[in-house]
C-alpha cells in the first residue's frame, strides 16, 4: 500500500499508555482515592477493574468495599484528582513525528478509549496532540468494554460518516492486551505498543498484535501501510 492509498486507510488510537505517559497519573490517583476512604491497596488491586469504563469501575470500587454514597460521588472525586494529572502528561516517545507522517498523508485518526472524554481532551491539548485526533470515542458510549470491540466500531463508522466513505484497512493503536485481542477478532489491523509503566506483559502484547513497537520512534508510516497480513 502506497502513500497515494493513505486517504483509505483510518488509524484508531487508545489514549492511556499508548498516545500519553499517563499511567503514573493512574498509579497515583486511583489508590489515593481509596485512601481518602481508608482502603489501603496496591497498584496491582485494579488489574480487575482495567477493563471497564471509568464510571463502573468506581461503581465497582463502591460494590467491593462499600466506599462513599455510589459509584457517582466516586467518580466525582476521581476526577478532580485526575484532570489536573491529565494536563500535563507528556506524548508516547516519537509519537508527534509519526502522527505528522500521518497527518501529511492524510489519514483520519481518532480515540477510542475507556478514559471519559474530558480527560483525554486535557491529556491530547496539553501534549500537542489534539490537531491530530478528529474525535474522542469512549467505551461509556459505546456501551461495553474493551473486552469487545465496540468502541473500536463505533469510532470507525463515525470516522466513515465523517468522511463519506469506508476505509479499506483500519488500524488499532494499543497497549492493552484485552483491547488487542478484541479489536483482533472485529478483523481490525493491530499496532501494539509497549507500556513500561503498564500492567500488561511485553511478551503478551507482541503475542497480539500485527506489528510490535516499543516506542513510535521504532515506527515509520511507510511499515504500517505497506504492511500484508
Amino acid at each position: 500500500m502506497s502513500h497515494t492509498a493513505a486517504p483509505k486507510v483510518a488509524f484508531i488510537f487508545d489514549c492511556d499508555g499508548t498516545l500519553v505517559n499517563s499511567t503514573p497519573v493512574w498509579g497515583y490517583a486511583q489508590p489515593e482515592l481509596l485512601r481518602r476512604h481508608g482502603i489501603d491497596v496496591t497498584v496491582d488491586d485494579f488489574a480487575q477493574f482495567e477493563h471497564l469504563s471509568l464510571e463502573d469501575e468506581c461503581q465497582a470500587y463502591h460494590d467491593t468495599w462499600g466506599i462513599g454514597a455510589n459509584g457517582e460521588e466516586l467518580y466525582r472525586e476521581l476526577g478532580e484528582i485526575l484532570i489536573d494529572g491529565y494536563s500535563k502528561v507528556p506524548p508516547r516517545e516519537g509519537l508527534l513525528a509519526f502522527l505528522e507522517q500521518a497527518k501529511a498523508a492524510g489519514i483520519a485518526m481518532c480515540v477510542a478509549t475507556s478514559t471519559p472524554a474530558e480527560l483525554v481532551q486535557s491529556a491530547l491539548a496539553g501534549a500537542g496532540l489534539d490537531a491530530y485526533m478528529e474525535f474522542v470515542t469512549t467505551t461509556g458510549e459505546a456501551g461495553r468494554s474493551k473486552q469487545f470491540p465496540d468502541v473500536y466500531e463505533l469510532a470507525l463508522r463515525r470516522l466513515e460518516e465523517r468522511h463519506g466513505h469506508k476505509f479499506e484497512r483500519a488500524w488499532v493503536f494499543e497497549d492493552a492486551v484485552f483491547g488487542l485481542k478484541s479489536s483482533g477478532t472485529a478483523g481490525f489491523m493491530r499496532v501494539g505498543i509497549y507500556d513500561p509503566h503498564g500492567r500488561m506483559k511485553r511478551d503478551d502484547v507482541r503475542a497480539n498484535c500485527d506489528i510490535f513497537i516499543d516506542s513510535y520512534e521504532e515506527l515509520d508510516l511507510s511499515r504500517v501501510l505497506s504492511f500484508e497480513g
